[in-house]
């Protein structure tokens, strides 16, 4: 009798276990459908004369943007070779804001050049001193020879499908200024970049609302302007952040900058 009690305590101590573990596994998976997913990219090179630090942490002109930017903590900071044309350079299973997988992939379609400016500006910026170019020295003559690209495309894979995110993206601080176009769902807007011999404001672009299609993907264009055979109209660009939803009532897209003291 003792024995065929103990067992019947037994067997209900490990259902109730079991049941414990169901429902706290069920509470965690029901906490981390409600998790923002927030990636943030830098564009990172091996420059032999010295590289900016790698990115971390939020960035003031994105939360002037929106203030779900401000999460940021872990960066992806994506190494491209320096000097060099990297012909469609990918990147697999970016992280989140807390360095978590989250099997978005991101690839460029196209032919680029990473680089640095770090040891040589007055004005450095981890996150917009390196970037990756195109639309330059087409024609040979400087960066790293003839071959880049004029426009590139970029894919996003991965993605929660069907949901709507906003997007900022960061030109750098390089020469001077210029700029190049971006298009992300039919909305083309400027990316800049600044002289860095200037004090240049943290800064970003804008798109709301872009949504991932049915399978999670995201693409976009970046379009180089004008005459591609020398620097003068050269495509620089640092990075972007992604946030899912939340979107503030009356946010426009475009410009943000940041007012640093």
């Amino acid at each position: 009798m003792n024995r065929l009690l103990f067992r019947a305590r037994s067997v209900s101590n490990f259902v109730f276990v079991l049941l414990f573990a169901v429902s706290a596994t069920q509470a965690s998976h029901a906490q981390n459908s409600g998790r923002r997913l927030l990636i943030s990219v830098a564009f990172k090179t091996d420059n032999p004369y010295g590289n900016s630090p790698a990115m971390s942490g939020p960035d003031a002109a994105a939360n002037v943007a929106n203030p779900l930017f401000a999460a940021a903590n872990v960066w992806n900071n994506l190494q491209a070779n320096y000097g060099v044309l990297n012909t469609n350079p990918s990147w697999s299973d970016l992280v989140d804001h807390d360095g978590k997988p989250t099997g978005v992939n991101f690839s460029i379609n196209g032919t680029v050049v990473a680089t640095d400016f770090w040891p040589w500006v007055s004005n450095p910026d981890q996150l917009r001193s390196p970037f990756i170019l195109w639309n330059s020295f087409t024609n040979g003559g400087g960066a790293a020879g003839p071959g880049e690209s004029t426009r590139i495309t970029w894919t996003l894979t991965g993605l929660p499908p069907d949901t709507t995110f906003d997007m900022c993206l960061y030109g750098s601080y390089a020469d001077v200024d210029r700029g190049f176009d971006m298009t992300i769902q039919g909305v083309t807007m400027q990316i800049p970049t600044f002289n860095n011999a200037n004090t240049a404001q943290p800064n970003c672009v804008l798109f709301p609302h872009v949504t991932s299609d049915a399978r999670g993907t995201i693409r976009g264009v970046g379009a180089g302007v004008g005459d591609s055979t020398t620097a003068a109209n050269e495509a620089d660009w640092s990075g972007f952040q992604l946030v899912e939803g939340g979107h503030r009532a009356g946010l426009k897209s475009g410009f943000f900058r940041a007012i640093t003291h």
